[in-house]
């Protein structure tokens, strides 16, 4: 079959290159002048690679790594303490980052079986760590990473799904060796031809026969199905020319999308935390392990998440208040060359981070997508549990399978 896929993010490449090693023909349509989405690794001045958007890939994230063992792109070691980071001059030892994770879930567990619903993150964290909750580094961690409002969020999607620390593992997420955006440049060159930059689409439409796309300049590509892997604002821009099945569009409307911003740092001198949380704001910085695997990089990486600490930063009106929060809670930093902002609430094809699951999330919102919407699949980490690069892998692997079992129904 001919496939388009809208989108060439994680999700859309994973989905079109699983489809060609399906004997199919995927057409991917992007709005950017690049791929990536949200995955986008730039130089700062001093020549150390930065990400402007999704950093970590934990250890048992196995859609992620087996793509790119596929496409032969290798990945190497964070060695941060992501799950345990500083927060007032102490980090967590496993143990203790184990134990409160099982509380956690004890907690939650009990108020689901006592028929509780609209059960937030929040109301978790209080019940079992008391009214001093949000200064506990566990709660911290989670805060910042929701990129949302703790009290709006989920707290059986966002905690019984968490894929950092799946398994007991709390080190050590990984990286791309060229940069995270590598890994969709190189499927990318994989599929050549396939790629067709600068084509935002406008509107999507399918009859019994197959499925049209209009782009934002009239002109229409057909084809026999489709799949859609566009972050969730773009999404609900789109002209849909069919009704969702109910189960999906449920399940789109339990979720919202969070706000992020990041910040690269290149640097000649720092203290040696290589995971330092603010114990005040939804914030914190790192500082990867170099390729040597003994050095650390000349540079630190910042992520804000959530609308309260980016107004707090004042990242709309560029870096210097994150710089002067940074510098005080680094004293010894030295910057060396010029900062990297990159404000995700302000980018024409994302309007935000990544999602998070609402109060109304359900547990079969998990599997909404599994099948497509008559000749489309919809794809992005919106569609499944993890909100991450991992999640977006996983979902065009799901929309990729929805589309072949399309194929064999029609004998094509």
């Amino acid at each position: 079959m001919k496939v388009i896929v809208i989108g060439a993010g994680l999700a859309g490449l994973t989905a079109a290159w699983k489809l060609r090693r399906q004997g199919h023909d995927p057409v991917v349509l992007e709005a950017r002048n690049r791929v990536g989405g949200r995955t986008w690794s730039q130089t700062l001045s001093n020549g150390q690679l930065t990400e402007r958007g999704g950093e970590y890939v934990f250890p048992t994230e196995f859609a992620i790594r087996r793509l790119a063992a596929e496409v032969e792109v290798p990945i190497l070691t964070h060695n941060v303490r992501y799950a345990r980071r500083t927060v007032d001059g102490a980090h967590l030892t496993v143990a203790e980052l184990n134990a409160v994770g099982e509380r956690l879930n004890a907690t939650l567990t009990a108020m689901l079986a006592s028929g509780m619903d609209r059960i937030s993150v929040d109301t978790v964290f209080q019940a079992t760590l008391g009214v001093d909750f949000q200064r506990h580094p566990a709660y911290r961690r989670i805060a910042t990473s929701l990129a949302g409002d703790p009290q709006c969020i989920s707290a059986e999607a966002a905690l019984m799904h968490e894929s950092s620390a799946a398994g007991g593992y709390v080190e050590d997420g990984g990286r791309f060796l060229r940069g995270n955006q590598s890994l969709a440049v190189e499927v990318a060159r994989l599929l050549g031809a396939a790629i067709r930059l600068e084509s935002p689409i406008a509107a999507i439409d399918q009859s019994a026969s197959g499925v049209q796309v209009t782009l934002r300049d009239g002109t229409t590509v057909d084809a026999h199905a489709a799949v859609l892997a566009v972050p969730l604002p773009i999404l609900r821009e789109i002209t849909l020319g069919f009704t969702l099945p109910v189960a999906q569009q449920s399940a789109l409307d339990h979720r919202s999308m969070g706000t992020a911003a990041k910040l690269g740092v290149p640097l000649s001198a720092v203290d040696g935390d290589v995971a330092l949380q603010n114990a005040d704001q939804t914030w914190w910085s790192w500082r990867s392990m170099s390729v040597d695997g003994e050095n650390r990089i000349p540079a630190l990486s910042c992520f804000a998440g959530g609308s309260v600490a980016l107004a707090a930063l004042d990242t709309a009106n560029g870096p210097e208040r994150w710089i002067t929060q940074l510098k005080r809670m680094r004293p010894e930093l030295v910057i060396d060359g010029d900062v990297m902002l990159t404000d995700w609430t302000n980018d024409e094809w994302t309007r935000g981070s990544y999602s998070a699951p609402a109060l109304d999330w359900r547990p079969e919102d998990a599997s909404a997508f599994d099948s497509a919407a008559g000749l489309v699949a919809i794809a992005g980490e919106h569609t499944g549990l993890q909100q991450s690069l991992n999640g977006a892998v996983v979902s065009g692997y799901r929309a990729a399978h929805a589309i072949v079992d399309l194929a064999r129904q029609r004998d094509l």
